[in-house]
């Protein structure tokens, strides 16, 4: 393929894209369909499905998106704080604006992607959505290593499964937070940031060295 017509072909991809987040953001994912997409691009179906297979390819690559900006997003707060509490509590707060700023974003984040990486016929998206995934795991095993080598977090984790665990419990309090939010105040009686910030520290207190009433 000529770069041109890489380009071109680029060009349509993100446009169509573009148009699917739109309407999944409106209607659901579940509620959208292929031709819903064609008719609010003004491409023909045909031609639609010239750029992707169907409909999953579709949201496999807003997934990729997502993870890329999540993992550009991490690797930041990481790198900008050198205390272990100081950096947790950047990466809640970089998690939290972008569940806000992209909640499409963040409900791909938590779905569960069957991947087989061994299988040639594996299409290279899925393969592109591992290895981001992996790179993020890779950011959260450096900040919990240099927990334990401080002193701050206990010798006794076990760095994958916390890995697993903290991104589970983060991405589930925050998505909570945002669609619970009028309960929590009406009920709770708080507001969503104090219920966030009293998660966090309940969440963080659970693998510190010596419990610090963060």
């Amino acid at each position: 393929m000529s770069r041109r017509k890489k380009e071109l072909a680029d060009f349509h991809r993100e446009s169509i894209i573009k148009i699917a987040e739109t309407l999944f953001e409106k209607n659901g994912v579940e509620s959208t369909s292929m031709n819903d997409i064609a008719r609010e691009a003004e491409y023909s179906k045909a031609t639609l499905y010239v750029y992707f297979k169907n409909k999953e390819e579709i949201v496999n690559c807003i997934i990729l998106q997502s993870m890329k900006l999540l993992y550009d997003r991490i690797q930041a707060s990481t790198q900008t704080e050198k205390d272990p509490l100081a950096r947790y509590y950047s990466i809640c707060h970089e998690l939290t604006i972008y569940c806000d700023t992209y909640p499409l974003y963040f409900q791909t984040l938590i779905q569960e992607i069957n991947i087989d990486i061994n299988n040639p016929d594996t299409p290279p998206v899925f393969q592109e959505i591992f290895e981001v995934g992996e790179k993020i795991n890779g950011l959260l095993d450096i900040f919990f290593r240099d927990g334990i080598n401080q002193g701050v977090f206990r010798s006794d984790i076990k760095i994958p499964e916390t890995v697993f665990f903290f991104w589970a419990s983060l991405s589930g309090i925050i998505l909570m937070a945002s669609q619970k939010k009028n309960y929590i105040e009406q009920f709770m009686n708080t507001t969503k940031q104090d219920f966030l910030k009293y998660s966090f520290d309940t969440l963080i207190n659970s693998i510190l060295k010596e419990n610090k009433n963060v």
